[in-house]
């Protein structure tokens, strides 16, 4: 990765930014924020509805929402969310557990769906 910035989740960890190269491994990476917007694939619905979504990892949690195709029924939205490994989540804010004042805000992030305990969709 280049460019990199990490929040990281262990106590006494050092925080990142703008460091011009970088590795993470994927099975231990909580969540990606992009410095710019993912561009909509060329197949995007144009209606779309959004969602609550509570995501809870063993030492954080994202909750915020995501969006579905109007067209499918709520049933499937879970589904839809596990697909891939990572899900896109709108408007979020995020909190670690264990460590006081540690919670901010993001307009969009990818969360590990690996690491989840529990998702909730409201």
């Amino acid at each position: 990765m280049r460019n990199v910035s990490a929040e990281p989740l262990a106590l006494g960890a050092v925080p990142l930014s703008g460091v011009p190269e970088g590795l993470f491994n994927k099975n231990l990476v909580g969540g990606i924020r992009t410095i710019e917007p993912e561009p909509p694939p060329p197949d995007l619905v144009a209606d779309m509805i959004r969602r609550y979504v509570m995501f809870q990892g063993s030492s954080f949690m994202v909750t915020g929402a995501a969006e579905f195709p109007s067209a499918t029924e709520p049933a499937m939205h879970t589904e839809i969310l596990m697909k891939s490994r990572f899900f896109a989540m709108l408007d979020v804010t995020v909190t670690i557990f264990g460590v006081q004042g540690k919670s901010w805000t993001q307009p969009n992030i990818w969360v590990n769906r690996d690491l989840m305990l529990a998702v909730f969709l409201g």
